[in-house]
């Protein structure tokens, strides 16, 4: 369950995106790369899409930043679950120091409030744990979450805050 906004379960993981999870339980957002073309991607593939390469890392030397590209706020949860029921929003963050096509993540903003919110505020990448050891095979992600890929160390959510002094 996620620490910041209670009533939410963790990613269903796979071989492609438990590095990307358990980065984040790291403190360390990374990004898939081709090691031929040097492109970025997200959500991981074993393929680019670029050059169709089948050679990749995850990079690890991103600036953590980002420019929200588009929002939503969320005024009536679903149920009192979800958030304790308060508002809460989902962003689209666009991701700097990426080579190739924009990599935007869908995340949340948190630290901001509704007003403050806007198309073009700058974020820093912040993570959200996850409770637990691992994230249910049950949870939000690909359908047929491999059950085997869900054995691995802390994990959490990818989420951004206000880089200081960007909020108005």
């Amino acid at each position: 369950m996620s620490e910041r906004m209670p009533g939410t379960g963790g990613p269903a993981l796979n071989r492609l995106v438990t590095p990307f999870y358990e980065a984040a339980g790291r403190g360390l957002l990374v990004i898939q790369q081709c090691d031929d073309c040097g492109y970025h991607r997200h959500v991981p593939t074993d393929i680019c899409y670029n050059c169709l390469s089948w050679k990749w890392h995850w990079d690890e030397s991103l600036p953590q930043t980002g420019t929200v590209y588009s929002y939503s706020w969320v005024d009536r949860p679903m149920n009192e679950h979800i958030n304790d029921g308060k508002v809460y929003n989902f962003a689209v963050v666009e991701l700097d120091g990426i080579t190739g096509n924009a990599v935007r993540l869908l995340t949340n903003v948190y630290d901001v409030e509704k007003d403050s919110l806007y198309v073009g505020l700058r974020v820093k990448a912040a993570f959200d744990p996850v409770a637990g050891k691992y994230a249910s095979p049950g949870g939000y992600g690909p359908a047929g979450a491999d059950i085997a890929a869900t054995d691995v160390g802390p994990i959490a959510l990818v989420v951004f805050e206000p880089l200081e002094g960007a909020a108005a």
